[in-house]
């Protein structure tokens, strides 16, 4: 029975105090497949994955029964001189499927974590090289996690901006935002990733300070799905091989098939020097998270006791088998089912019903990679206005839509979807018929 002062004692993410009374946090009570049920049974479609986690539908009866399987077993043991069969099954797992130079595996709790991961490794690997190199550069727009290295990276204001100021300042070059693009081209077709001239730019001038690029590939999440096509990729990564700056793929969202290829730095045909894991790893069951690196990086580090080489870093929770034991059930299902590209049907649905928003007045910036989509609100279509900060439109469609029994978070002025690889074609129908319907009653209210 939960006491009555439960909520009371609450401190929600990225909430708000006062949303936190106007609009209490719906209790759920259990989840099958795309759909959540509250306390009262009531139904709702989770379009979003829960926070892009949930990737195999929720409550999935392979993941759970191995998840059970082991807790019978063995729930945590140290990973210091110890490790549990699970983690050995994953890592055996993770190598069948990773890009082939990405070798060495480094367990961590989250996604946070793992950039953090990197982020020390990266330093450390040009220390023992006898390199003074300990900057970093990253997009503007970027997130990649809230603990403190990680916001060093990260390139949203309401988020960074304080810390920032506050901890350590890093170089940003501008976003790959095609919809209000920093290099004032008109097409993402046409163009030619003029908008990372600026990289380039910091990469000659900085370059013998900067350690890595960490970015997300393909997709800035946070920021509002900001997707970008390959040949910008393929240019940070050309900036950074040149300038002697390792890349760090942040693929904790776009990782294992989201984008619709296994990792989004595919569509570059590229491989980072390290990458990053988490969120789809366990397909939403449990936090575990992965910092892969090539084997060239990893002989940096061998040596002994007595040596600058050991990598100082590590979680109380890092392999824990049980997390082990779900992220092996969710990749198995991954390779199985021949993920993502046997979704292909089910992704060209979706990205047809989200592009038909277009013919919403105030619908504009619509894009979409894999089972990842979004739209922008604007007041004036043409000129991309925006709607003031003030009249919250996207907080209120999202309102409007869970009271339609449809869960989807904003993103600043944009909406966003993420559904699970075995989301049925009626219920992409529902997701955007429920979303009109909420966008039309909003606009109606605040117009």
């Amino acid at each position: 029975m939960r006491s009555p002062s439960a909520h009371d004692r609450l401190w929600m993410p990225f909430t708000a105090h006062q949303d936190n009374l106007d609009f209490p946090p719906v209790v759920m009570r259990r989840g099958e497949g795309i759909f959540l049920y509250d306390v009262d049974g009531r139904e709702y479609i989770d379009a979003i994955g829960s926070w892009w986690v949930s990737s195999l539908g929720h409550c999935n009866k392979q993941i759970s029964d191995a998840v059970k399987r082991q807790a019978d077993k063995l729930e945590h043991v140290l990973m210091a001189g110890f490790i549990s069969e699970p983690t050995l099954e994953l890592t055996e797992i993770l190598g069948s499927v990773l890009p082939k130079p990405l070798s060495r595996i480094f367990y961590s709790d989250d996604g946070s974590t793992a950039v953090e991961v990197a982020m020390k490794i990266a330093i450390q690997y040009h220390a023992i090289r006898g390199s003074g190199r300990c900057a970093f550069v990253s997009l503007g727009g970027g997130y990649h996690g809230d603990t403190l290295g990680a916001m060093s990276v990260g390139a949203i204001p309401p988020f960074h901006g304080l810390f920032h100021k506050r901890f350590k300042e890093q170089y940003f070059a501008d976003s790959p935002y095609c919809f209000r693009c920093p290099a004032g081209q008109k097409s993402p077709s046409a163009c030619s990733a003029q908008c990372m001239d600026s990289l380039e730019r910091i990469v000659d001038e900085h370059g013998g300070r900067i350690a890595a690029c960490v970015f997300e590939p393909m997709v800035q999440g946070a920021a509002g799905m900001r997707v970008y096509p390959a040949k910008v990729l393929r240019r940070i990564f050309d900036i950074c091989k040149r300038g002697g700056v390792l890349a760090i793929a942040d693929e904790v969202a776009t990782g294992l098939g989201r984008t619709g290829e296994m990792f989004a730095c595919d569509y570059a045909k590229t491989v980072p020097d390290i990458m990053c894991l988490a969120k789809g790893l366990t397909g939403g069951y449990l936090p575990i998270a992965v910092t892969a690196v090539s084997e060239d990086i990893y002989n940096e580090f061998k040596g002994d006791h007595r040596s600058n080489r050991v990598l100082n870093h590590g979680h109380t929770f890092t392999g824990n088998p049980l997390a082990s034991s779900a992220a092996v059930a969710a990749i198995s299902q991954l390779i199985e089912k021949k993920l993502p590209h046997s979704a292909g049907p089910a992704m060209k649905h979706f990205s047809e019903r989200l592009s038909s928003l277009d013919s919403e007045e105030h619908v504009s910036g619509i894009r979409h990679l894999g089972f990842i989509g979004a739209f922008e609100l604007v007041r004036d279509k043409g000129a991309k206005e925006k709607f003031s900060p003030e009249q919250r439109v996207s907080f209120k469609l999202s309102q409007k839509a869970l009271a339609k029994g449809l869960i989807i978070r904003p993103l600043g002025d944009t909406v966003y979807y993420m559904p699970p690889f075995n989301v049925t074609e009626r219920e992409v129908d529902a997701i955007f018929e429920l979303t009109r319907e909420a966008l039309r009653e909003t606009l109606d209210e605040v117009l």
